[in-house]
């Protein structure tokens, strides 16, 4: 402790308490490890601040790589839901639209199915009616 601030002490005491106090009083030998000890407590705590300040970023580093994998994991989850719904949502469609061209095409078929039969039944009986005039013509003729 420098001189200028043992002085100071030694007139602070006797303005506030009365007492004179010289250079080599016990009291202020206590009051010069009190002060080495604060510095030394003040050092220490420095130190340890700084170590928790590494500690907390260190983990706050890790806590943000955890998190960053999780919401990646995430993201790539809900792609893959989003895919698979996609994928399922068009199969169900491409299903929903064969049906209906399979019904559509189907009804189509047997419609035209059911007109070509009616045509072929009235070309055989217009070839049937052909034959018997020229059958009768033949015969008026002999």
């Amino acid at each position: 402790m420098s001189n200028d601030k043992l002085d100071a002490l030694i007139k602070r005491v006797a303005s506030e308490h009365g007492i004179v106090l010289s250079q080599d009083d016990p009291v202020l030998m206590m009051h010069t490890l009190n002060e080495v000890l604060l510095e030394q407590n003040e050092k220490a705590h420095a130190e340890l601040l700084s170590n928790y300040q590494a500690i907390l970023e260190e983990s706050f580093n890790q806590w943000q790589t955890v998190a960053s994998k999780k919401a990646n994991a995430i993201i790539s989850a809900t792609a893959n839901n989003a895919n698979l719904t996609r994928d399922q949502f068009v199969v169900n469609c491409t299903q929903l639209i064969e049906e209906k061209i399979k019904t559509g095409v189907g009804q189509e078929i047997n419609e035209l199915a059911r007109i070509s039969r009616q045509a072929a039944i009235i070309n055989l009986f217009a070839a049937f009616l052909i034959l018997l005039s020229v059958v009768v013509i033949f015969l008026m003729l002999l």
